[in-house]
C-alpha cells in the first residue's frame, strides 16, 4: 500500500448508497479497463466514461468521484484552472507518471484525494478509491518521492522573466519571421537573433517554433487570432 495513506470519516456518506464514480481517460482502452475494474468496487458505481474531464456533468447528477488518467497530460498543463474544470465537490483518484507527477498541493487544493500509476494493482487502486471515497489522502508509494519534493503549491501568475529584446523577438518568431527576417527588423546579426530565440527556448522550456508561438500566446505576447 502507499506510504501516505490517511483515511477521514466521510460526512457526506448517508443510508450507505453507492458513491456515483466517473472514469475519464483520453485513451479508450485504459478507459474501458478502469471501468470492468471498479465496477465491482464496494460502495461505489460507475456512472460515466469520458475522454475529457470537460465532458463530465458539473450540475446535474454529477459524480462524487472521478478515476483521472492523467497520462496524456503534461505536468505544466495540470495546474489550478485544470482541476477546476472538475464537478465542484467531487473526490479525484488521479494516476500519474512518476516521471511527471502533477503538483501535489495544487491538485489536493483542486479535489485530488489519491495519487496512482497505471501500474499500480487492482488492490491498491480499490483501496485508493476507497480512501478517497472517505475523505482521506493516499500515494502509491511509487509516486512518494515525485510528490513529497513539492513543499509548495504552483505560484499564481509566476511567469518565466523575459529581457524587453527576448520578448520582441518571441513575438516577431510567433508570428512566423525567419531569423534573417527578425535580424533586419530589430537592427541586429542574425547571429545575435539566433541567441536570443536559445535563450528564450531554455526560459520557455520550447524545442521549436510551435511550441514558441503557443507559450507566447498563453503569456499574452501575441493574440491567438
Amino acid at each position: 500500500m502507499g506510504i501516505i495513506d490517511v483515511q477521514l470519516d466521510d460526512a457526506r456518506r448517508s443510508g450507505g448508497r453507492p458513491s456515483a464514480l466517473a472514469v475519464v481517460s483520453g485513451n479508450t482502452i485504459i478507459r474501458s479497463g478502469l471501468a470492468q475494474v471498479l465496477a465491482g468496487a464496494s460502495g461505489v458505481a460507475v456512472r460515466y466514461g469520458v475522454d475529457t474531464v470537460t465532458a463530465l456533468p458539473t450540475r446535474d447528477d454529477p459524480p462524487a468521484l472521478v478515476v483521472l488518467d492523467l497520462y496524456g497530460q503534461r505536468s505544466t498543463r495540470v495546474g489550478a484552472s485544470f482541476w477546476a474544470l472538475l464537478p465542484p465537490g467531487s473526490r479525484t483518484i488521479a494516476l500519474c507518471r512518476p516521471d511527471d507527477p502533477p503538483n501535489l498541493p495544487t491538485a489536493m487544493q483542486g479535489g485530488a484525494h489519491a495519487f496512482l500509476t497505471r501500474e499500480s494493482a487492482v488492490e491498491e487502486l480499490l483501496h485508493g478509491v476507497e480512501i478517497a471515497r472517505q475523505g482521506g489522502l493516499y500515494v502509491s508509494a511509487d509516486l512518494l518521492g515525485p510528490l513529497v519534493h513539492q513543499t509548495a503549491p504552483e505560484p499564481a501568475g509566476r511567469e518565466p522573466q523575459l529581457a524587453s529584446r527576448e520578448i520582441e523577438t518571441l513575438q516577431w518568431v510567433a508570428k512566423g519571421l525567419t531569423h534573417g527576417q527578425i535580424s533586419r527588423r530589430m537592427g541586429l546579426t542574425e547571429s545575435t537573433v539566433s541567441t536570443y530565440v536559445k535563450r528564450i527556448r531554455t526560459k520557455l522550456n520550447a524545442g521549436n517554433k510551435a511550441e514558441l508561438t503557443r507559450r507566447a500566446i498563453e503569456l499574452g505576447y501575441v493574440s491567438a487570432g
